[in-house]
C-alpha cells in the first residue's frame, strides 16, 4: 500500500527541521506544503518561560524576530497596556525581521529595513494550564493557511522546554516557501537562542 499524505508530509518535514525533543507539548502536526519548527531546552522555569512570551511590550528588549506585538481588537485599535498579552479571538499585529537580526538585541536596535514585514493575526489558543498558545494568519485559507503553535513544558532532567511550529498550506504557501522559508526557519531559530539569551544570560 503506497504511504498516506499525512505520512510522506511527517517524513519529509523530519528531514528538513532539527528534531524536537522525545518529549514535545505541541498538538498533532497537520499536513501542510511546508513547515518550521524550533526547540530548545532552558535552565529556567516554566513560570519565567511563559511570562517572557506573553508580555507582548518586551518583546522588542530581546527578541530578534519578533520586533513589535501589538494586541489589538477586531477593528485594529490598540487595546489598553493591561491587556497586551494573548488573548483568544483579539487581533495581533507583528513588526518582524526575516531573516532576523543578529544576537544581542534590545529595544533600541534598529531594523533592518529590507527584512522588515508585518502580519495580522488572530489569537486562537491561550491556555497557560497547558502551556499553549497559537494563533493563525489572517489571509483567506485558500490563499495562505498557516497557525503557529508554541508551547513550553517541563522536563524530567529538571529543564524546561521551548517550542514553536508553524504549518503553512495554500496556493500560496509555496511561494512563501521559495521567498522566505529559510529565513523564516532562521528566525525560529534565532528567537529560541534569544530565549536562552534572556532567561539564562548566556548563549
Amino acid at each position: 500500500m503506497a504511504p498516506s499524505t499525512r505520512t510522506l508530509f511527517a517524513l519529509l518535514l523530519s528531514a528538513a527541521v532539527p528534531a524536537l525533543a522525545q518529549q514535545t507539548n505541541l498538538p498533532p502536526i497537520t499536513d501542510g506544503v511546508f513547515a518550521v519548527s524550533a526547540s530548545i531546552e532552558l535552565n529556567t522555569t516554566r513560570d519565567a518561560l511563559w511570562n517572557a512570551l506573553t508580555d507582548f511590550p518586551k518583546y522588542p528588549e530581546w527578541n530578534p524576530f519578533v520586533r513589535s506585538a501589538v494586541m489589538t481588537n477586531k477593528l485594529g485599535i490598540p487595546l489598553p497596556a493591561d491587556q497586551q498579552h494573548p488573548i483568544e479571538n483579539e487581533r495581533l499585529i507583528f513588526r518582524v525581521q526575516i531573516p532576523a537580526l543578529p544576537l544581542p538585541v534590545d529595544a533600541s536596535t534598529p531594523d533592518n529595513i529590507l527584512h522588515t514585514q508585518f502580519s495580522l493575526e488572530n489569537v486562537t489558543h491561550v491556555q497557560p494550564e497547558l502551556g499553549r498558545l497559537a494563533w493563525k494568519y489572517l489571509s483567506p485559507e485558500f490563499l495562505l493557511d498557516s497557525e503557529r503553535w508554541t508551547a513550553v513544558s517541563e522536563l524530567e532532567n529538571g529543564k524546561v522546554l521551548y517550542e514553536s511550529r508553524e504549518v503553512y498550506n495554500g496556493v500560496a504557501a509555496g511561494l512563501l516557501q521559495d521567498l522566505y522559508g529559510n529565513g523564516l526557519q532562521e528566525s525560529f531559530d534565532a528567537q529560541a537562542q534569544a530565549l536562552k539569551l534572556l532567561l539564562e544570560g548566556s548563549l
